[in-house]
């Protein structure tokens, strides 16, 4: 008992004369009346600037059919959402007169080709007169033009599909009589869709043909559609100080619908640039500044802020690289004060992860 008594004594007169050690320094540091703070050095760190912008899902190409006649349909060739090549007919209108006046044309272009031939054998042997070839060449010509005219006015009463693309809900049925703006099917393209929205023009310049751009759609938030920044639009709208812009992004299994409402992402490209921790920053008004520490005394230095990304803020000027900034112990902490500097800036405080947590060896379980 003796013995142990001598040892716990002695451990802790060696353990007092430790703690005397390490206060020494904030001892002395008080009786100089310097604050104690943290430091961190301004490095340089990549920024990067993702834009956020709410677009409208456009359809590659699109169109309302609708015929350009008042007629009645006699036939539909499609069913609905079917998938249709260019070409493709749709809707039959009527056309018996139409059909009609291409046969009689067609007659009597036979007969009076026909009627040339012999007529060029008789005015080669002087038996006819020359202007009886020319009367009915011109007739030949009048029945070729009534042929086109007849057939320009069937083309109309047959609607074909003038791209490829997937048709919609028809709106009309065979025997209805329908009119030029009578829509009967909706036509788009849409294995492409286009994306518009607005940027502002604050961020004109950071934006050009060829920047990557990803959205969501509210329906499937755990998907990312990814595509490019094709076109932007020659003006800013003076409102809203915002300019207009494209992208366009694959379409293979047709998610994305024409009208959709999707969050789009523009991933700017990053710069490296001055950073130093978020928490070293000290707003006054609308300025920002923070403590230099330069030979054991804090300065106030002005400086102007750029991006931000957790836990640090990109600055544009007021220091350099290299320099230490005051980033714990700014409370009370006034320009021209004496700091003693008791660490470094350990970066910031990670989030509780119960996971990672509940991952881990529970120690009430080790024997």
């Amino acid at each position: 008992m003796i013995i142990s008594g001598a040892v716990a004594g002695g451990a802790w007169v060696f353990w007092n004369q430790q703690k005397k050690k390490a206060e020494a320094p904030v001892a002395a540091a008080k009786a100089k009346g310097a604050q104690f703070v943290t430091s961190a050095k301004v490095t340089k760190s990549d920024y990067a600037l993702d834009l956020l912008a709410v677009g409208t899902v456009e359809a590659d190409e699109s169109i309302d059919l609708s015929p350009n006649v008042t007629e009645t349909v006699t036939a539909l060739h499609f069913e609905d959402g079917q998938q249709v090549k260019k070409g493709t007919l749709l809707v039959e209108l009527s056309s018996n007169e139409e059909e009609a006046a291409i046969s009689a044309a067609k007659s009597q272009l036979t007969e009076h080709e026909r009627e040339i031939t012999r007529l060029q054998s008789l005015v080669k042997d002087g038996a006819a007169p020359e202007a009886r070839l020319e009367e009915r060449r011109t007739l030949a010509d009048v029945a070729k033009q009534n042929i086109h005219e007849a057939e320009a006015r069937l083309t109309d009463r047959r609607i074909v599909a003038p791209f490829d693309g997937w048709l919609g809900l028809r709106r009309i049925s065979v025997g209805a009589l329908v009119s030029p703006g009578t829509v009967i099917v909706s036509l788009d393209k849409i294995d492409t869709v286009k994306i518009d929205f607005s940027v502002p023009e604050t961020y004109l310049s950071l934006i050009k043909p060829g920047s990557p751009i990803e959205a969501r759609t509210q329906g499937s938030k755990d998907r990312l559609f990814k595509g490019t920044v094709t076109q932007l639009d020659s003006r800013v709208d003076p409102v809203t100080r915002a300019v207009d812009a494209r992208a366009v992004m694959p379409n293979d299994d047709l998610a994305l619908k024409p009208g959709m409402l999707v969050v789009a992402t523009l991933r700017v490209e990053p710069r490296q640039s001055l950073s130093i921790p978020e928490r070293a920053l000290v707003p006054i008004g609308s300025k920002a500044f923070v403590f230099a520490i330069i030979e054991e005394k804090a300065k106030r230095v002005e400086v102007v802020t750029g991006r931000r990304k957790p836990g640090f803020v990109e600055i544009m000027s007021g220091i350099e690289e290299g320099q230490l900034v005051v980033a714990d112990g700014l409370v009370g902490l006034q320009d021209g004060m004496s700091v003693k500097v008791t660490g470094e800036f350990a970066g910031p405080v990670k989030a509780f992860n119960p996971e990672a947590m509940a991952g881990s060896t529970n120690p009430g379980s080790a024997r």
